[in-house]
């Protein structure tokens, strides 16, 4: 056996969350390049959309614009990648968000956002997908 056989990504399903730039874009696009059909999401459709034209460059890089924070965003994303396939291979939960403030100024609106994308939105997408 042939080692890049053994490690190979080729033929896979992906999905990469906040795939529209930053780590996110570098690893969807070390898997559009292996071989893997990557489907990459972000609250900002425009960026998400140009991205993913982009990676398409090297090939399969499918966009799906979606706000995973919300149980209405995360649904919608989810639904819209169960049109298009009946298996996923690798989820990269790269989303994420910080807010900068100091403790005592900390607002609960900003705690909020950053458990709700950071840890939430995880979750429950994961749980979606294995459905």
């Amino acid at each position: 056996m042939h080692i890049t056989e053994l490690f190979s990504v080729e033929g896979k399903v992906a999905i990469v969350t906040g795939g529209s730039r930053g780590i996110g874009e570098m690893i969807a696009e070390g898997l559009v390049r292996n071989g893997v059909r990557t489907y990459i999401t972000a609250r900002k459709a425009e960026a998400c959309d140009a991205t993913a034209a982009r990676l398409g460059e090297f090939g399969e890089c499918v966009s799906i614009p979606a706000d995973l924070a919300t149980a209405e965003g995360l649904a919608a994303f989810v639904g819209a990648f169960s049109e298009r396939e009946d298996r996923l291979d690798i989820l990269v939960n790269n989303a994420g968000a910080a807010w900068g403030a100091p403790i005592d100024e900390f607002p609960a609106s900003g705690f909020d956002k950053v458990l709700d994308i950071n840890v939430k939105a995880p979750f429950l997408l994961t749980q979606a997908l294995l459905g």
